[in-house]
């Protein structure tokens, strides 16, 4: 906050969780960050949200917009939002949605079995093409072949290309839970949890059940000022009305949640607590 307001910083990438602590702090009101002009933030604990995006603008007057989907193979940023803020736009279109290509970057969704290209609006794996594209990955020609094809990247990634041609990304492939036969993402119900203005980061997995194979289990943080006054029962029934009955997960609630040096959750240790 010093350095925006003594260098009069335009723009800043930083996120969400940076963002909220920002606001959160109990001296944000000294500093004068109004010179902020451009922000782009990163959804990985704390998802950006209305709520989130409207505190930030009465205190910076600029708009947080997040900066979409991307991979380290291919140099990080593949899509963008930018633009697609009118009326919350692009958070009302969540919890799957990450905008358009970055221009020079071109997308395809294929089937996972044999490559076929998938028609708009169909779920498949997401495929990208990109001047920033890897050449291979060190000593795993194996891997190489099976995730670079005729200069495609194969992602692992689930997704689809709306008739508007927006991207949708719902997960990672080896993620995905079966439930009744339904496919259910992980990503998508951490995205949604996001939307609770109680809820400041969780962690989706799996446990399997004898009567519907997999039941979405969603561990999560609670802001400290509603820690001891919401519980689980509340959560999972606002859970039931905010989503599809089969995507609705067992709640349970956590003092931390383990997270890895990039600021993501461990699912592995999840997995543990199971």
């Amino acid at each position: 906050m010093i350095a925006i307001e003594t260098y009069k910083v335009t723009v800043a990438t930083l996120l969400v969780d940076n963002a909220v602590e920002v606001m959160d702090h109990p001296r944000v009101g000294e500093f004068d960050l109004t010179s902020l002009e451009q922000v782009r933030c990163s959804s990985f604990v704390k998802k950006l949200n209305i709520p989130y995006r409207q505190r930030w603008r009465e205190l910076t007057g600029t708009t947080l917009i997040e900066a979409a989907w991307g991979m380290t193979e291919t140099h990080t940023c593949d899509t963008f939002t930018t633009g697609l803020q009118d009326d919350d736009l692009d958070l009302k279109s969540q919890p799957i949605f990450v905008g358009l290509p970055v221009p020079g970057t071109e997308f395809k969704i294929c089937d996972f079995a044999d490559g076929a290209l998938k028609p708009l609006g169909e779920e498949g794996e997401l495929c990208v093409r990109s001047p920033s594209l890897l050449k291979g990955y060190w000593n795993r020609t194996d891997a190489t072949a099976e995730a670079l094809r005729d200069g495609w990247l194969h992602t692992g990634d689930i997704g689809l290309i709306d008739p508007d041609g927006f991207i949708h990304f719902l997960g990672r492939r080896k993620e995905m839970l079966k439930v009744n036969g339904m496919s259910v993402f992980p990503a998508e119900i951490e995205a949604m949890l996001g939307q609770h203005p109680a809820i400041v980061g969780s962690g989706v997995i799996g446990r399997e059940d004898q009567e519907r194979g997999q039941v979405p289990v969603a561990f999560v943080l609670l802001h400290e000022k509603a820690r001891g006054s919401l519980g689980q029962a509340e959560l999972q029934a606002w859970c039931r009305e905010n989503m599809a009955v089969y995507k609705a997960p067992e709640v349970r609630i956590v003092d931390a949640l383990p997270m890895t040096a990039t600021g993501k959750v461990k699912k592995e240790e999840l997995a543990k607590l199971l």
